[in-house]
């Protein structure tokens, strides 16, 4: 009679680990406009670690958008030389930006991460116009082998 509980506990299990297993969509999707993906500052201008995604020929291309303490908004790839193959990425845990493979902490509101290799943030080239920042989706589409 007891055996007979044995698949409803694993199940019960199973189900548990799934849904504790998956990792919180932290990322908005962004929609390119002639070849340009344009963010307004307002947005992203607050201190903390904006995560977005942007979708090319069914891939997603993690980024995020940052402000350091002097009020300088830069944009990077959400992954690292380091240990992008196991497409974790980063996230922000107070004022420090941290890998979700080796958790090396970054500082936010550190002036630059410019580490050419290693776990530091990947550089997302982009431009400020028109108080928005702006990614070319040529630039952007470079990244996809990170993910």
């Amino acid at each position: 009679m007891k055996y007979h509980s044995i698949p409803l506990i694993v199940l019960t299990l199973l189900l548990l680990l799934t849904a504790c297993s998956k990792k919180p969509n932290l990322y908005q999707e962004v929609q390119a406009r002639e070849n340009r993906i344009v963010i307004p500052l307002s947005e992203v201008s607050d201190g903390k670690v904006h995560f977005y995604t942007y979708r090319k020929s069914g891939k997603h291309i993690n980024f995020f958008i940052r402000t350091d303490g002097k009020g300088t908004v830069s944009s990077y790839y959400d992954a690292c030389f380091t240990c992008y193959k196991k497409l974790k990425g980063y996230r922000q845990e107070g004022s420090d930006l941290v890998c979700n493979e080796c958790n090396m902490k970054f500082g936010i509101a550190e002036e630059k991460w410019d580490e050419k290799d290693g776990c530091n943030p990947i550089n997302l080239k982009s431009a400020i116009e028109n108080n928005s920042l702006v990614i070319e989706t040529a630039v952007i589409e470079k990244g996809a082998k990170l993910f």
